[in-house]
């Protein structure tokens, strides 16, 4: 993963967007490891981006990309190794005959189960961190940062 590096030419930064991607980034390479412990070692962080915006009808690569801030091209080459490796198909979307939805396989929605799992295993973490006072104010702080960025108007 590249760093932004400061003037100095260490890899720690005091930009607040640098700090936020890391400490993500962090908590996101867990789930490959729980994964992989339980059987699913194909699944990459990378792969994140597809099981994360989908919908449970199934979703289109475009609106994935969409979601994800990427192109169709790149969605489309993780769906594809997802698909090969059984966690997802593609079947035709009702609505549209000329489109395709992607949909998560048994496997992927095992997958799926086992990520969510671990989400009271990170809150617990990071309360026993933080306590309880500051993960709610760490909690409203990033609802705040969020809906500051949402529309970018300047």
């Amino acid at each position: 993963m590249a760093r932004q590096v400061d003037r100095s030419g260490r890899g720690d930064s005091d930009n607040t967007a640098v700090l936020l991607r890391d400490a993500f980034a962090a908590i996101d390479r867990i789930v490959p490891s729980r994964l992989a412990g339980r059987g699913h070692g194909a699944v990459r962080v990378a792969h994140g981006v597809v099981f994360q915006h989908l919908d449970d009808g199934g979703t289109t690569v475009s609106t994935l990309a969409q979601r994800a801030g990427m192109t169709k091209q790149a969605m489309a080459t993780l769906v594809q190794y997802l698909e090969d490796h059984g966690y997802v198909r593609r079947v035709p979307d009702p609505d549209d005959r000329r489109a395709k939805l992607v949909q998560p396989t048994p496997r992927g929605r095992e997958v799926l189960a086992i990520a969510q799992s671990l989400v009271p295993e990170m809150e617990r973490r990071i309360i026993g961190a933080l306590g309880v006072s500051r993960w709610h104010a760490l909690r409203d702080d990033l609802r705040t940062v969020r809906d500051l960025f949402a529309v970018d108007d300047g």
